[in-house]
């Protein structure tokens, strides 16, 4: 028996929420994580994760409808992994892992949290598939009820929810600090950065034809390919450089060497609208500026970064060049984020709103 089964259906190896959560449970309890080895990840990877990992091997595909048609698989390998196990805890992870961790809940009395990465009707489901948005968000909205714990990653995402829980919590996507005695050199190329996957709501497209032209500016991106054939047109520009799928430390360690992060978000995506971007809180620890379209109420409490047009090339060529040709602007900017990171939006704090939750489930 285990204290807590965290479980999350997308790649584990390369979710640093899920890392940064297990790091810190697993300080105090026993922890077991269980997920799907969807993309094949390899052995070595696995055997060298941070606690016991179990994935569901099952190659299946990323981004497709045809993945639903996979899930009632996973979720019987979970349950009956949640079988043998016995936590006194399970940690679901959004509303995919959801089912089979509510039925072990019912069955053997135990504690159910919720955690909500993405409200999935929000961030996959097309508003105008308005039966099927209504019932993805029902079905969430339902469960989030039933957990003993609902935890989402920003206010606006916690009101979503129409019926809630006793108990919730807030637990922003803030990184651990891994920026501490790094020094920048002034190069002559300012390096913006985007680590993330390639697809086409992240206004990629947008920022490649932006920087196609300037010089000292060379564009880095890092992630998971979604679209082959977005990477194929961006990388045909020749500042845009790709640098593959990287760990979590590994695509931090290449924002920290960078001189500005950008996220971009399309907002025909509901969750866009209410969501709070990890990368402003990445951004915040590495002490560089964020070119962003989303989240002004941070960027105007902290003043750490550019706002601009989703869709707008000329608004974001403007802002990369006005950085590019303002060391001081960036290092003003950057040292904002970074102290505003040191004292309110770190994980360090975020780890103990997380304690909090466990003390209260598992101590009494």
């Amino acid at each position: 028996m285990v204290d807590i089964v965290i479980i999350r259906s997308n790649p584990v190896v390369y979710d640093p929420r899920v890392a940064k959560i297990v790091r810190s449970l697993g300080k105090r309890y026993s922890i077991s994580v269980l997920g799907w080895n969807r993309t094949g990840a390899l052995k070595k990877t696995i055997d060298n994760y941070i606690v016991d990992l179990k994935l569901f091997n099952l190659k299946a595909p990323i981004g497709k409808p045809s993945l639903i048609l996979y899930y009632p698989l996973f979720w019987i390998w979970v349950l009956i992994k949640l079988f043998v196990y016995r936590p006194r805890v399970v940690h679901a992870c959004d509303v995919d892992t959801i089912l089979p961790c509510y039925l072990y809940k019912i069955i053997f009395r135990k504690r159910l949290v919720f955690d909500v990465f993405d409200r999935y009707a929000m961030a996959y489901i097309p508003p105008k598939l308005t039966a099927l948005y209504s019932l993805v968000n029902l079905f969430e909205g339902f469960f989030g009820k039933k957990a003993d714990v609902l935890i989402t990653v920003w206010e606006k995402v916690q009101s979503t929810f129409r019926r809630k829980p006793k108990r919730c919590a807030i637990i922003m996507n803030c990184p651990e600090d891994h920026a501490i005695d790094k020094v920048k050199s002034e190069k002559d190329v300012m390096i913006l950065v985007y680590t993330g996957n390639i697809r086409r709501d992240r206004g990629l497209e947008e920022i490649t034809a932006a920087i196609k032209d300037l010089k000292n500016v060379e564009f880095v991106i890092a992630g998971g390919i979604i679209d082959n054939e977005l990477l194929d047109r961006m990388l045909r520009v020749s500042n845009v450089k790709y640098k593959g799928v990287l760990q979590p430390s590994d695509a931090l360690d290449l924002e920290a060497s960078s001189d500005v992060m950008v996220a971009l978000y399309d907002l025909n995506v509901p969750l866009n609208r209410v969501s709070m971007s990890n990368k402003h809180f990445e951004a915040m620890m590495c002490g560089i500026p964020l070119i962003t379209n989303v989240g002004r109420e941070l960027i105007n409490e902290v003043d750490y970064g550019i706002m601009v047009g989703y869709n707008d090339v000329n608004q974001i060529k403007a802002a990369v060049v006005y950085l590019r040709d303002d060391i001081e602007l960036r290092r003003r900017l950057g040292n904002n984020g970074r102290k505003a990171f040191l004292q309110k939006y770190n994980w360090t704090i975020m780890e103990q709103e997380l304690y909090k939750i466990y003390e209260n489930l598992l101590e009494k």
